[in-house]
């Protein structure tokens, strides 16, 4: 039997309804599910389909066929009453339940919604119920988001999915009103802000916190005529959130470059910011752009490539054309021959503000501007300038590595709060600002050296950076000489360098490397362990070498003692004539370290060194407590380093001295005064355990390091 019988009985049934209690329906007649669904749309009512699931013939019908039916009632209450009888949706899966919900009313779709008892039992997925959400009006879609609980905990919706219904509603500030409702994420907020009218997103861009990517984001949005106009009228705002006009233009699409770049004479900008706007066009603008009637800056530009918001630098061209672009330039300027590196200064010159990549590793790059990198090539030039061709490789490293301490001074406001990691390993801006860390400065080192066919590697404990001279040959002070790899430790020498020591850590091999890692109480600080690496670098100098080489170049006299052999015998006989005035003692120990080291208060580790170890350790200058350290004023709102020393006696009681930067050297200051105004940076505080120096009330001796960085300067006669 087919459809049509089953159709025949229906018509000769009075109670068609009964027809469906005795039959096997599928068995019996062999009618497809259209057949089926035309005969109980042709034959029943909504409320009689609705009983129709309650007869045996349908009772257990599969689940497709149970939608199928059900999807054939159009009053909204008996769709209602099917829905949530669980015996006719008894293994409905949710996405049979999702098929039948989509195609029902908005009321039915509204009133099920806010059914949590049906949303857990049909277990819709959160992008089903979100589908469903899509399909509502705005107005019914702006009623569920008034109900954040339900969107959030029984609909589960993400911050993206909530966004696309926000982006359903007609009215502009509910817009907004959802989005800081539901905390949208700022690129979302960028989306939805995309429908709004030109007036709307001009508003939203002036009153909405955005970071500067986000706000640049917002107004690429804008229409070519209303960004020139909005850039012409707020000009301090783009400014103030650090935007550049070309950072905008860069992201817009070929068409809106085009209309924008047409009427660029229109808009309110510096020479070089339309210069930059230029630069960055997409190629097809520039090909098809017609500048007649503009300056001939701004036609030179155009013959200009650009990638990424970065102009490509042909250093054999005509420099000038890149004037004003600064910050579009990018170079990497470690590899360069002698001629290039000229040609690379004279751009620098024409755009100091570029940037200029130093490498530190295969991942690792850091950046100078160009004025620090013509600052800095002038001094590496001048010093290497400074070699003799007939010096030997010894004794060029020997004044490189001289002229580094005499240069740079290990970053004092290391382990800071305020720390910037990237400023003191940017190899020019080391040299430029005189601050760098170890592996900043061993590379620094390394690239000088490699200028003069020295060839070095760096080595990592993991902690600290160095290098290994690779192959070189050293004298002996026998007159013989050696050859091999060594260590150099440009670091732990700066503050040796810097007065006229003699450097420990040059020319040294592993094991002294590694004793020179254990501090005064026996703790290894491991600061050069690297057994792999470095275990077989056994060339070292001896005392004798090491001074007959320093001598050779004029870096020690001509009995091979160091300049601060100088610096000490005053320091001594300071504090021997001095014994019994311990208050004119130390500040005639302070007024020493500025006659030999003018710029002491801006090379902080390396005069701390100093004075703890030399000025300050004098035997008529018995303290129960010396801490020199660093501190900041409360009034510097970049929170730079300043050098204090604090000296708790029994004699002289309670002394506060800070380096004076504008002066140039120590002031002692009433204990109260110094309080108000300077304050121990809060990374230091930590390590202290929040007490501060002058609020410890131990008795003893303390000297307190920037860092590990520097080895302990001992003075002793004759370094």
């Amino acid at each position: 039997m087919g459809a049509n019988d089953l159709k025949k009985l229906l018509e000769e049934t009075a109670d068609k309804l009964s027809v469906f209690t005795n039959i096997n329906l599928f068995d019996e007649y062999e009618c497809t599910r259209k057949e089926l669904y035309d005969l109980i749309r042709e034959f029943f009512n909504d409320e009689e389909i609705l009983k129709l699931f309650s007869y045996p013939a349908l009772k257990d019908c599969t689940p497709g066929v149970k939608e199928g039916i059900l999807k054939l009632i159009s009053d909204e209450n008996v769709l209602l009453q099917a829905l949530r009888n669980d015996d006719i949706m008894d293994a409905i899966e949710n996405w049979q339940v999702f098929e039948i919900i989509i195609k029902s009313s908005e009321n039915v779709k509204f009133q099920l919604l806010h059914d949590e008892g049906f949303i857990e039992r049909s277990q819709l997925k959160d992008y089903q119920i979100q589908k469903i959400l899509l399909s509502l009006n705005p107005q019914k879609i702006a009623q569920i988001l008034e109900e954040r609980t339900l969107v959030i905990e029984k609909f589960k919706l993400s911050n993206w999915q909530i966004s696309d219904l926000i982006k359903k509603l007609l009215d502009e500030d509910e817009k907004i009103k959802f989005s800081k409702m539901y905390n949208m994420d700022n690129y979302l907020m960028v989306d939805i802000a995309s429908g709004f009218s030109t007036a709307k997103k001009i508003d939203f861009i002036l009153t909405s916190d955005f970071n500067k990517y986000d706000t640049i984001k917002l107004m690429r949005l804008l229409e070519p005529e209303d960004l020139i106009k909005f850039l012409n009228g707020n000009k301090q705002f783009w400014m103030e959130h650090d935007i550049a006009p070309y950072e905008i233009v860069d992201g817009l699409d070929t068409e809106k470059q085009q209309k924008l770049a047409e009427q660029i004479q229109t808009m309110d900008l510096e020479l070089y910011e339309k210069k930059e706007i230029i630069a960055v066009l997409d190629k097809k603008v520039k090909q098809t752009l017609e500048l007649a009637d503009f300056p001939e800056e701004l036609k030179k530009v155009l013959q200009i490539t650009s990638k990424n918001k970065r102009v490509s630098i042909d250093l054999n061209g005509d420099l000038e054309q890149y004037r004003g672009l600064d910050r579009l330039m990018s170079i990497n300027g470690m590899e360069f021959t002698e001629e290039e590196r000229k040609k690379l200064i004279k751009l620098c010159n024409i755009c100091p503000n570029m940037e200029v990549i130093s490498i530190l590793n295969s991942t690792a790059g850091f950046l100078s501007t160009g004025k620090e990198y013509v600052e800095a090539e002038q001094w590496i030039s001048s010093v290497l300038d400074s070699l003799k061709p007939e010096y030997s490789q010894a004794q060029k490293l020997a004044i490189i590595d001289n002229a580094i301490g005499r240069r740079v001074s290990y970053s004092p406001d290391f382990e800071t709060e305020v720390y910037d990691s990237k400023d003191s390993r940017a190899l020019w801006k080391i040299v430029s600002t005189g601050y760098g860390v170890c592996n900043g400065i061993a590379n620094l080192e390394k690239y000088m050296l490699e200028r003069v066919g020295i060839e070095s590697e760096m080595a990592s404990s993991g902690s600290h950076v160095f290098l290994i001279i690779k192959d070189i040959e050293l004298p002996l002070a026998s007159g013989e000489k050696v050859r091999g790899d060594t260590i150099v430790d440009p670091t732990w020498n700066l503050a040796e360098q810097r007065f006229g020591g003699k450097p420990s850590c040059f020319c040294i091999n592993y094991e002294q490397a590694r004793k020179k890692d254990i501090d005064g109480e026996g703790k290894d600080r491991k600061s050069h362990k690297n057994d792999e690496q470095l275990s077989d670098i056994t060339l070292s100098l001896d005392d004798k070498s090491l001074r007959a080489l320093f001598t050779s170049v004029g870096l020690a006299d001509r009995e091979g003692k160091f300049p601060i052999k100088e610096l000490v015998a005053e320091s001594n006989s300071i504090d021997v004539n001095y014994a019994n005035n311990p208050n004119e003692n130390i500040r005639r120990q302070l007024a020493l370290l500025k006659k030999f080291c003018p710029e002491f208060t801006r090379c902080q580790n390396s005069s701390i060194s100093v004075l703890k170890d030399i000025l300050l350790n004098g035997e008529n200058l018995p303290f129960n407590k010396c801490a020199v350290n660093r501190v900041y004023n409360r009034a510097d709102k970049d929170r730079r380093p300043v050098i204090y020393v604090y000296i708790d006696s029994n004699e002289l009681g309670r002394k506060f001295y800070f380096a004076d930067k504008e002066n140039g050297e120590f002031i002692e200051m009433p204990e109260e005064n110094f309080k108000n105004q300077f304050e121990c940076y809060d990374m230091d505080l930590k390590a202290s355990k929040g007490i501060r120096p002058w609020e410890n009330s131990s008795k003893t001796k303390e000297n307190t390091d920037l860092s590990t960085s520097s080895e302990k300067l001992i003075a002793e006669e004759g370094r």
